[in-house]
């Protein structure tokens, strides 16, 4: 593995894994064709850092005040906290989602194809009304819907119940179809009603709340999860045939304006590079469907669970950090600060500052880095002869510019991915359009 800056390779060893292969979504593609993408979040910032746990209590309750001065999104998952820069709904707070609960009971018709569809979207909209009450408020909107999956192929274990019931609907509707029939018809029902109730929740939302980027969580996914007892042939690749039911997911990817996929990983993958390539075709694979269409490419929101250990994550235009309840304790806060202020704050302030002088310097700050190989193992950090990280009055500091390797690193190593409404190689000529900017 190599860094555009061999010598700083010692950070990435002596930090968590938990950020070194960060940029991959826009450093993963790199093919000729590279289409335009929407401009950031936030101008100047190609690389967005997003904490979303429910740590508010640590500075109430506990009296730790987090550093967060390298996040540039704070937001809580709890269902009580609202009007938030990043909202997430769940099975019980955005319409009417159908599902089936952990003991077989059907809620809200358990099926897809048994809910009223105006009915989700009444309420839907009440709910939006509740969670996001300003309509024109600019932000990030996850839909996390976990309990079926739109394609029949992919319900598999506890989740067959969704197949089981489908086939046995069908079959009480239409008696005399023969076995087969009923599990033809029954496949071909439950995907027709999935997929529209998908795609009609979107539109719906992006109706009502048309600057907030939406998606739904975990989509896509790459399910390469096949490295037990094969840890020494582990590429990380996706399956083929999930590269196919991708696909068949075109619908989906084309309706989104974001992409919400989660790189969590097993702790047999941490401090590996089979983590690495874990993680990297999970991202190869977001970026992939997201280039899907003639529109624009949607961003990629990279869920990342941190936790105190070695582990590796990479950084797309924006890493969602996500945590549980467990954060919110005495020690979980104060262990958690000491995170920020130490490895993982230096990391993110060194990468993050790296993709941004990348931007500025090759891209004139419209567009982002891109890898010219794809699959080559360079990463974008600063570089220690010319930068120097301190921590001044409490807070990290980066003091320093690029210098003539760097600038030829970038040259020799990256391209541009062009925002919206700009074009020309190195963007030395670009058009603005300020109609076409969300954030």
């Amino acid at each position: 593995m190599r860094t555009v800056f061999p010598s700083f390779h010692f950070a990435v060893d002596r930090l968590s894994w938990l950020l070194l292969a960060l940029f991959t979504s826009w450093i993963v593609l790199g093919s000729a064709d590279t289409k335009q993408t929407s401009w950031p979040l936030h101008p100047k910032k190609p690389v967005i850092i997003v904490w979303n746990a429910p740590t508010q209590d640590c500075e109430t309750q506990e009296r730790v005040k987090l550093s967060l001065d390298q996040v540039d999104i704070v937001s809580s998952p709890a269902q009580g906290v609202v009007g938030q820069a990043l909202t997430l709904f769940y099975k019980d707070n955005l319409g009417i989602y159908p599902y089936y609960d952990t003991k077989d009971t059907e809620v809200n018709g358990g099926l897809p194809q048994s809910v009223s569809l105006s009915q989700h979207l009444e309420k839907m909209s009440k709910d939006l009304d509740t969670y996001i009450p300003d309509h024109q408020a600019k932000g990030v909107s996850v839909i996390d819907w976990e309990e079926w999956r739109p394609l029949w192929i992919r319900n598999w274990s506890a989740k067959d119940i969704y197949r089981r019931k489908s086939r046995e609907l069908l079959a009480k509707k239409n008696s005399t179809l023969t076995q087969g029939q009923v599990a033809t018809a029954a496949k071909e029902e439950f995907e027709l009603s999935a997929s529209n109730f998908m795609l009609e929740t979107l539109k719906q939302a992006k109706s009502l709340r048309p600057n907030q980027l939406w998606g739904f969580y975990q989509f896509p996914d790459c399910y390469n999860h096949n490295f037990k007892g094969k840890m020494d042939s582990f590429t990380g690749r996706c399956p083929d045939v999930e590269y196919e039911r991708n696909d068949e997911l075109n619908w989906l990817w084309n309706e989104s304006t974001a992409l919400f996929p989660s790189i969590y990983m097993s702790s047999d993958l941490r401090s590996t590079d089979q983590g690495r390539l874990f993680v990297l075709n999970r991202v190869k694979e977001a970026m992939r469907v997201a280039s899907v269409g003639d529109g624009l490419t949607p961003p990629v929101f990279v869920y990342s669970q941190p936790t105190f250990r070695k582990e590796m994550t990479l950084l797309t235009e924006v890493v969602i950090f996500w945590g549980g309840a467990s954060y919110a304790t005495r020690s979980g806060c104060s262990d958690l600060n000491n995170y920020f202020r130490g490895p993982m704050g230096r990391y993110l302030l060194n990468v993050t500052t790296a993709a941004k002088e990348c931007s500025q310097k090759l891209c004139k700050f419209n567009g982002r880095c891109l890898r010219r190989a794809p699959d080559s193992a360079v990463f974008l950090h600063l570089s220690p002869t010319t930068h120097k990280i301190i921590s001044q009055s409490g807070k990290l500091k980066v003091r320093g510019s690029p210098g003539q390797a760097e600038l030829k690193a970038f040259r020799q190593h990256f391209k541009c991915q062009c925002y919206n409404g700009t074009k020309g190689e190195g963007l030395k000529y670009f058009k603005f359009n300020k109609s076409i900017i969300i954030f």
